[in-house]
């Protein structure tokens, strides 16, 4: 990777915090000391060795510099290693216009980042602070039960652009923009041809509903017509898949004609995430970004989700009951 810190640098002595995951998948974290620092990166001395492009969170104590960056190099100097970081687009540094999303660049399809909070896209300032908050707490490299390097940064790039008013707008203005653009996961050959097609079609139908209900239990339904445009498929493709999902109970049909998931559709998909690559797929690639319906529309819709329903514990690829 080519060393892009070629404008003025100037000098960083402060500690620092850096955490990253090992070539072996496990979560290291270390202290360090600035060198340098210049708009495009910053030089860190530390006592770890941190292999040339490994992804690390940097956190500057006197907030000179928070946020994601790669490893450019990293040289041994006695009995330290310095390490020169390239700033990658989520970063947060003190040096002015952080750099924008794009439209090439940025995309909000991987990842959702109100997936990533696990708030609604109507979610307030204050609650997109609480949140990240809660969660960082949690992911946070530092934490022996629970931390997660990756979950981390994920969480540090979705904060960083939700709770910046101006970063926030365009990212909403692009996720809007794709909001009738098939999901890509719906593209591959698994969906389309092929013996199980069909039932994971059925898996990819569940997944949505189960996002949208998580993300937006006020408006958990989504309309045949989203459906088709979510996976890219004609109704005639889905009406046997919407048949036999209804016949299983997994889903209802609201009263203006969305589809919604039902707690044996949860309890489905939640108890068949973890022995299925499929499903964990459909599951992690984030909500649907389907509109909410009318007032009216919804109002009718919570008034038909109260009809009681049995659990019905059978495989999504058997046979229709």
């Amino acid at each position: 990777m080519q060393d892009l810190r070629e404008d003025l640098r100037r000098p960083q002595n402060g500690a620092c915090s850096l955490a990253w995951r090992g070539h072996d998948g496990l979560a290291c974290s270390a202290e360090g000391r600035g060198i340098d620092i210049s708009s495009s990166g910053v030089g860190i001395e530390c006592s770890r060795e941190i292999k040339p492009g490994s992804v690390v969170y940097v956190q500057a104590r006197d907030g000179a510099v928070e946020g994601e960056s790669v490893v450019v190099h990293c040289t041994r100097r006695g009995l330290k290693f310095h390490i020169g970081l390239e700033f990658r687009e989520e970063i947060e540094t003190d040096q002015p216009d952080p750099p924008k999303m794009s439209r090439e660049t940025k995309t909000p399809a991987d990842p959702d980042y109100y997936d990533v909070l696990q708030i609604s896209p109507k979610a307030d300032m204050e609650t997109i602070h609480r949140v990240f908050r809660i969660m960082a707490v949690r992911f946070h490299p530092d934490n022996p039960e629970t931390g997660d390097v990756e979950e981390f940064l994920r969480l540090k790039a979705a904060y960083g652009v939700l709770s910046d008013p101006d970063r926030r707008a365009e990212y909403d203005a692009l996720r809007l923009s794709r909001q009738s653009t098939p999901m890509p996961i719906f593209e591959l050959k698994d969906f389309v041809t092929g013996v199980e097609a069909e039932s994971n079609r059925r898996l990819g139908v569940l997944s949505l509903l189960y996002n949208q209900r998580r993300m937006d239990p006020d408006h958990p339904g989504i309309s045949l017509l989203d459906l088709e445009k979510l996976m890219g498929f004609p109704r005639e493709y889905l009406s046997f898949t919407m048949w036999y999902l209804r016949s299983k109970e997994f889903l209802i049909s609201a009263d203006n004609s969305d589809y919604a998931l039902t707690a044996t559709g949860a309890d489905y998909v939640e108890s068949n995430a973890p022995r299925s690559d499929i499903l964990a797929k459909l599951i992690k690639m984030g909500p649907t970004r389907v509109q909410p319906v009318s007032k009216a529309a919804n109002a009718r819709q919570e008034g038909s989700s109260h009809n009681g329903l049995k659990f019905l514990q059978a495989p999504l690829g058997g046979s229709p009951s």
